[in-house]
């Protein structure tokens, strides 16, 4: 008898992370076998909440595809010792074979947990990851899908956002902060902004870098003196002192992963530019937004998590599991392979050290000609009376 196949979506969304169910679906089809999706990530499973796509339609399946956001659910669950046999007998009940998670970091060690219990069980349950994060962050991949379209959408509204701030002749600092605890990926995409008619931004700041009062108030300065009092900075959520600690966050609350709840550098920032500079200033905080704007998706960015979707499930079908889909770059040709996830789970992959020119607060060429790639393209998202229309199962 055929096993059926299930999938769920696990932490923060992104504007491609439903392409990869795109993918898997599509690919599934081909096997004649019921197929699953879990909603609100593991916990689904948990609670047997699934709905079946078997037989959706050619349209709605286009549509999940452009579709933002986690279609079917999120989660941010971290599995206790007795979630494990809850889980088998749900897939058990509905005869699946092969469990696909999509997510980042925390999700992979889920995956590998519960592939690990699998095997120690003797189940017949296939797992399989496949990469999902707007950070850029996990290992042992090129790129992780997400990324492309975050960085797309933040250097279009970086070069967008520095034509308005320069319409009037007064003095006036930007401030914009990107998402990204630990990685500055996404930072660094705002470089991209710069052309022949936007010299913005002037000053990146990343969390690989430890943050100095000082130092910061002084690169200001400089800018707003040379650039006739415009300055335009992009600064990554996750800024840390010397020591480590985010100095700008006055309570540290943690999720069940240990992650601490960001946001508030923006703010951090302004107040010591006011102080000390100008007091007009303005922040923006994308937050959401740089993962979300499916508009303005990068069609590569679509492309690949489309394909590591089909490949988690032809990995699956060929006996092959605890392993993580990974994006190999040849020349200029994305192609999936495969790493276990023991050589993914809790591991974080930060922006290297030599892309950072840490003289002028800015990237190298190399940075950029890594990022260029990933942002190429543009999506087609289905509109209807002036606004694009998406889908979702919850």
């Amino acid at each position: 008898m055929k096993k059926n196949l299930a999938f769920a979506q696990s932490g923060g969304p992104t504007s491609v992370i439903n392409a990869s169910c795109y993918g898997i679906i599509k690919e599934a089809l081909k096997y004649g076998i019921k197929i699953y999706g879990a909603k609100f990530g593991i916990e689904g499973i948990l609670n047997d909440n699934l709905a079946e796509v078997t037989n959706i339609s050619e349209n709605d399946l286009n549509l999940l595809r452009y579709s933002p956001s986690a279609a079917f659910g999120s989660c941010r669950h971290k599995l206790k010792d007795e979630d494990f046999e809850k889980i088998c007998s749900i897939l058990d009940k509905h005869n699946i074979g092969y469990f696909i998670y999509i997510g980042g970091n925390d999700s992979m060690d889920t995956a590998h947990r519960l592939s690990e219990h699998m095997k120690k069980t003797c189940r017949d349950i296939k797992v399989i990851g496949v990469p999902k994060t707007i950070d850029n962050d996990l290992v042992n991949t090129h790129f992780c899908p997400g990324y492309g379209s975050a960085a797309k959408y933040i250097a279009s509204s970086v070069r967008e956002m520095a034509l308005d701030a320069e319409v009037y002749a007064k003095d006036i600092v930007t401030i914009v902060e990107v998402m990204g605890r630990d990685s500055g990926f996404l930072a660094a995409s705002s470089a991209l902004a710069r052309d022949n008619v936007v010299n913005s931004p002037h000053l990146i700041y990343f969390p690989e870098m430890s943050f100095d009062e000082k130092e910061f108030l002084d690169d200001v300065k400089t800018v707003f003196k040379d650039n006739h009092g415009k300055v335009f900075i992009v600064a990554s959520e996750g800024l840390k002192n010397k020591n480590g600690n985010y100095i700008y966050l006055k309570e540290q609350k943690a999720d069940a992963f240990g992650n601490i709840q960001m946001g508030g550098v923006g703010s951090y920032m302004k107040q010591l530019v006011a102080e000390n500079i100008s007091k007009r200033v303005k922040v923006v905080e994308l937050s959401i937004l740089q993962r979300c704007a499916a508009h303005i998706a990068s069609l590569a960015d679509n492309e690949a998590a489309v394909m590591v979707g089909k490949e988690a499930v032809d990995k699956l079908m060929k006996g092959i599991c605890d392993v993580m889909i990974s994006i190999e770059k040849t020349d200029s040709i994305f192609s999936a392979g495969a790493v276990p996830l023991s050589e993914v789970a809790n591991r974080t992959k930060f922006f290297p050290d030599q892309w950072i020119d840490k003289t002028n607060r800015w990237v190298t060429r190399d940075a950029l000609d890594y990022m260029l790639p990933l942002i190429q393209g543009e999506v087609k998202v289905p509109f209807i009376e002036g606004l694009p229309k998406y889908i979702r199962f919850i």
